[in-house]
């Protein structure tokens, strides 16, 4: 069950505050922190939306079980990573890219949850198959591709939806409500959330430990207010410039039957047009189905043979 993959409070509040900042070329920084087996074969690992770095503790004992390293990475305008003016998200593979670089890393996995879909769908288009081994996703949000998709979608992200295409200007002050409840009210925020969300993410959310990390995670979303999040919710919801059909990697997906925010209608379309994918509808489960991570960790292992060779030491992931 979920509250076993959670460590303790003090524990998780070791692991994250500890933090590492690389400068990219055009003088931003990205912070990433390390989870998982240190001497395990690299994933990047790509959070939600919005949400931040912190998040890859769900996957911590996951990781540790298939031996993966993960590298836990805030995107731009999220937790300690500087924001980027009109990013979309075929730029953020090359971020990756520059990461992996400077951790001299040869071949590497990715994964992630929920809004980090398109970033590693992104990822699965632009990065070489020599370089890349696999996506590994939970509850990855999805191109709205189809009319179908659209309507399958819940009340909040249709209004956000029509927010993003006819008045993007104003996604900053739809997004700051959550922004200053997270950190201010956050009694009233888990209030919201637990009536609006599906009864098996209910019994998560009731979890104290899953709570209190999941607080945590969001503040640090917030960490630098609400543009990062904004801007980056404003353009999931418009067309992002690629097509999931060219995804060149083995992409192994689980997705809750009972997930509110990403419906069944959008995991059909990743199922129907993503090549080489393994996809799994979880009967009874919502959208923090944590737990599943095993399973995406150990269809992930199987297609790193051929990789490991030339991925550099892990001592070279040592913060």
């Amino acid at each position: 069950m979920f509250a076993a993959s959670l460590k303790t409070e003090s524990q998780a509040s070791d692991s994250l505050e500890q933090f590492n900042i690389v400068q990219l070329g055009d003088g931003r920084d990205l912070a990433y922190a390390f989870f998982g087996d240190p001497d395990g074969f690299p994933v990047f690992y790509f959070h939600g939306t919005p949400s931040s770095r912190f998040e890859a503790a769900f996957a911590d004992d996951a990781a540790c079980i298939h031996h993966m390293r993960l590298v836990a990475v805030d995107r731009p305008g999220f937790g300690r990573s500087s924001f980027q003016p009109e990013r979309r998200f075929v730029d953020w593979p090359g971020d990756v890219i520059a990461l992996a670089d400077h951790l001299k890393l040869e071949t590497f996995g990715i994964a992630g949850h929920s809004g980090a879909g398109p970033h590693l769908f992104a990822c699965g288009v632009s990065i070489s198959p020599d370089r890349l081994a696999f996506i590994g996703a939970l509850g990855p949000w999805g191109p709205i591709a189809t009319a179908e998709t659209a309507h399958s979608l819940n009340a909040l992200d249709r209004a956000y939806m029509r927010i993003a295409r006819h008045m993007p200007w104003t996604m900053r002050a739809a997004f700051a409500p959550m922004g200053w409840a997270i950190r201010y009210w956050p009694d009233l925020f888990f209030t919201i959330m637990k009536n609006a969300v599906s009864r098996a993410d209910r019994m998560v959310l009731e979890n104290s430990a899953m709570r209190t990390l999941f607080q945590t995670i969001l503040c640090e979303a917030f960490r630098q207010d609400s543009r990062g999040p904004a801007y980056e919710a404003g353009i999931a919801y418009r067309d992002w410039g690629f097509d999931i059909a060219d995804v060149q990697v083995p992409t192994c997906i689980w997705l809750g039957e009972e997930d509110i925010f990403v419906p069944q209608a959008m995991g059909h379309h990743m199922a129907e047009n993503i090549a080489n994918i393994e996809f799994h509808f979880v009967p009874g489960k919502g959208h923090f189905n944590i737990e599943n991570w095993d399973d995406i960790f150990a269809a992930c292992a199987r297609h790193i043979s051929g990789h490991v060779s030339s991925a550099l030491p892990p001592e070279t992931l040592s913060p």
